[in-house]
């Protein structure tokens, strides 16, 4: 493989206005005070809020699946992703109480 002249200079082009992004990112985040302990607070509870709201949605969605379908394939691939999350909620909290 050779290295063309339009090759490095749209991998330069390219590197810059990703730098170009994400300067404006970080200029416009501590202008909106994006990085403080407020912005975290307001995410974390916001986090918590959707990951309740998903944890009812799928609880009623394998409710569903389980009158409508029965016991077939969609309960439980439903029931198997409702395990996985409430494993993975479980296993986080371990290691961010080790942690924190």
């Amino acid at each position: 493989m050779i290295l063309s002249g339009e090759m490095i200079s749209g991998f330069i082009s390219g590197f810059g206005i990703v730098l170009l992004i994400a300067l404006f990112y970080f200029w416009k985040g501590r202008k909106e005070r994006r990085f403080d302990e407020r912005y975290e607070t307001v995410h974390a509870k916001a986090r918590t809020i959707s990951w309740g709201i998903t944890v009812i949605v799928l609880a009623l969605m394998w409710l569903g699946a389980l009158i409508y379908e029965g016991a077939s394939l969609a309960f439980i691939l439903l029931a198997a992703a409702y395990g996985i999350m409430l494993l993975s909620y479980g296993i986080a909290v371990f290691v961010l109480n080790k942690k924190l």
